[in-house]
């Protein structure tokens, strides 16, 4: 795990001193080495910050060459000039060993750095359809002329570039790239970038905050062709069709074998391994696999709990009294929120609205003290079915089967807005409402009117909806978890959380259940089998119910969520949204106009209070990267 960086130009030439700069912004996310690369002609430089976790010797060094016909790595900075291959990776390639085996590789290093290059010197670009792991990596081909870029399947590795047909600039982090490029400026806001992420609470990609600056895809390969400064760009794996398989045995079977194998892969490691430990369904399940593997006794493993409704601990106390691990364990406080608070828009340099990062980013610097590497249980909901979404996406297509007549008469209920309870009867009469619309549409006309739906976010949805309606067999319910899968929870929202926050302290998360093996399986599970009217993840409890205790496998969905909304929604923190909500209007007049005539009236709706908060993050994000207070 580490961070990349890279200047190419056409014209002008790349100083060491910008690289170096660059490396410094990112520094936390590889502390154990660094490394630059200038080709001759100055005209590209690469960038390395190492976390140092196969190979620690400086074997594992990057930026890492490969000379093809003297079948030699090099991994001195001063002799990349004789590699026909350099490479800077992020990540990690789970299955390396595998691959050294399978295309028979003759390795200098213990590294998988290795393996993505002389993988590459076989298949070309389509090495990465080979990798089971996570990543994002810049490879120049000097024979080929060519820079080649690439992010895992689902996004969990970021990667960042500045694009302006004479320059191309990427780092791990936008921060890298600020480093050398004066783009967090007010007059290169992207207008639509800030919608989605009010809408959202984080921004998607390919958008990044600033115009000409994007964020890679998942699944996605980009290709800089030095020869004209051209970019191609293309995805690289799709997610199969819903096909389900209406054989139960089998499909418990695969997934006990498919879970193990996940687990087994990424405990691989010349560091040491521990685990996020919530007490949730997920989290538990990985550490009951992990016993497999190492010694319980011996396995670190780590929490955070709070006062009050939200607290996990009794849930945690359970799984570590079954599985007797040396558990870590805080309490997060309003002390610890206001202790980083002003430190949330660095770790987060780009407007991101999830406040639970604040929890996360504590649990990740807990873990660093004893571990370098911890599993995580993310990605489990979107495999099997975990998120009341998923419920009520299979609840749409029971109502969308009803005679039309009947969803029309269901749709004028008439009854009073009510948004603070999910039973309300206005819920109900929203659903018969959504039910006459086209299945795509689900987000875009849903709470339309009360919720924020720029045109951005209605064109993003619609999009990305048609797409998960196809790979779902035109099921609203497969289609909504799908869109989590590969949009709305994960890759720029759930796993940005994850990556900046335990980055921030050097931290590696390595996530079984977002193995793409996983993704393809969820494929072939019937969509009754994950969810029903009521019931989530049903498949999964059937997979799981032997290693966990019964009152794991049977509870319900928690959120990672602490008292955060009450602390910030404190006197002090509402007066500055509420003065500082004109930053909104130099930016987009319907935003402004939302926050005026609906949030600010209706703040103690649950809704309008996340909005509330989403403000305030953006306010603190702004003031931290655009300066405010100048003109």
């Amino acid at each position: 795990m580490c961070g990349i960086n890279g200047i190419i130009r056409l014209e002008g030439k790349v100083e060491r001193e910008e690289i170096e700069k660059m490396n410094k912004e990112i520094e936390h996310r590889g502390p154990d080495d660094r490394g630059v690369y200038i080709d001759r002609e100055g005209s590209i430089g690469l960038g390395h910050v190492r976390l140092s976790i196969l190979d620690l010797s400086e074997r594992g060094h990057q930026p890492m060459g490969y000379d093809i016909d003297n079948d030699t790595i090099i991994y001195r900075d001063e002799e990349l000039d004789r590699a026909d291959l350099i490479v800077v990776f992020n990540g990690e390639i789970y299955n390396y060993l595998e691959l050294r085996e399978k295309y028979n590789l003759k390795t200098e290093t213990g590294t998988d750095t290795e393996v993505i290059l002389k993988l590459y010197s076989i298949l070309g670009t389509n090495c990465v359809k080979e990798f089971n792991g996570m990543w994002a990596f810049a490879l120049y081909d000097r024979r080929k002329n060519l820079i080649f870029f690439s992010r895992d399947r689902l996004g969990v590795k970021p990667l960042y570039y500045y694009w302006d047909g004479k320059e191309f600039v990427f780092s791990s982090e936008l921060k890298g790239i600020v480093a050398v490029k004066e783009i967090n400026r007010r007059e290169n806001i992207d207008k639509e970038a800030v919608q989605l992420y009010f809408a959202l609470g984080f921004i998607p990609s390919p958008y990044s905050i600033y115009k000409n600056t994007f964020k890679l895809e998942p699944r996605q390969n980009l290709i800089l062709h030095l020869d004209n400064f051209k970019v191609e760009k293309h995805y690289y794996w799709e997610l199969p069709k819903y096909n389900p398989i209406y054989d139960k045995k089998k499909l418990i079977e695969e997934g006990k074998k498919l879970l193990r194998d996940a687990v087994r892969i990424r405990m691989r490691s010349d560091v040491p391994v521990g685990a996020f430990l919530s007490g949730g369904l997920d989290s538990s399940t990985v550490v009951a696999v992990m016993r497999e593997f190492t010694d319980l006794s011996k396995l670190h493993t780590f929490s955070i709990g709070f006062e009050g409704e939200y607290d996990e601990t009794p849930y945690i106390e359970e799984v570590v009294k079954v599985f007797k691990t040396n558990h870590h364990h805080y309490y997060f406080t309003e002390k610890d929120f206001l202790e980083l608070i002003d430190k949330y828009s660095w770790v987060y340099d780009e407007p991101f609205g999830d406040y639970s990062g604040f929890p996360t980013y504590k649990v990740s610097e807990l873990a660093r003290r004893y571990v370098t590497v911890v599993l995580s249980g993310d990605g489990g909901d979107e495999v099997f079915g975990g998120y009341l979404t998923h419920v009520n996406g299979y609840r749409m297509d029971l109502i969308r089967k009803l005679p039309k007549i009947l969803r029309v008469i269901g749709s004028k209920i008439p009854v009073k807005r009510n948004l603070s309870s999910l039973a309300s009867l206005y819920l109900l009469k929203e659903a018969f409402k959504l039910s006459l619309e086209d299945p795509e549409d689900f987000y875009s006309k849903s709470l339309e009117g009360s919720a924020i739906r720029p045109e951005a976010y209605k064109k993003w949805t619609r999009e990305k909806l048609r797409y998960c309606l196809k790979k779902g067999g035109n099921k609203l319910g497969e289609a909504l978890r799908i869109f989590d899968l590969l949009y709305n929870t994960l890759a720029d929202n759930f796993l940005v959380k994850v990556d900046r926050a335990s980055m921030a302290h050097a931290l590696e998360v390595r996530s079984p259940f977002l193995d793409y093996r996983f993704a393809e399986f969820s494929q072939r599970i019937p969509r009754e089998w994950k969810v029903d009217l009521f019931k989530t993840k049903k498949l999964m409890r059937e997979i799981i119910k032997d290693i966990l205790p019964e009152k794991i496998v049977k509870r319900g969905k928690q959120g990672f969520t602490p008292p955060l909304e009450e602390w910030i929604l404190k006197e002090r923190y509402l007066k500055e949204i509420f003065e500082k909500v004109e930053i909104l209007k130099e930016i987009d007049e319907y935003l402004y106009r939302f926050y005026r005539e609906k949030v600010f009236k209706h703040k103690k709706e649950r809704m309008y209070r996340i909005y509330l908060i989403r403000l305030f993050l953006f306010i603190r994000w702004w003031e931290r990267w655009i300066e405010y207070d100048k003109k």
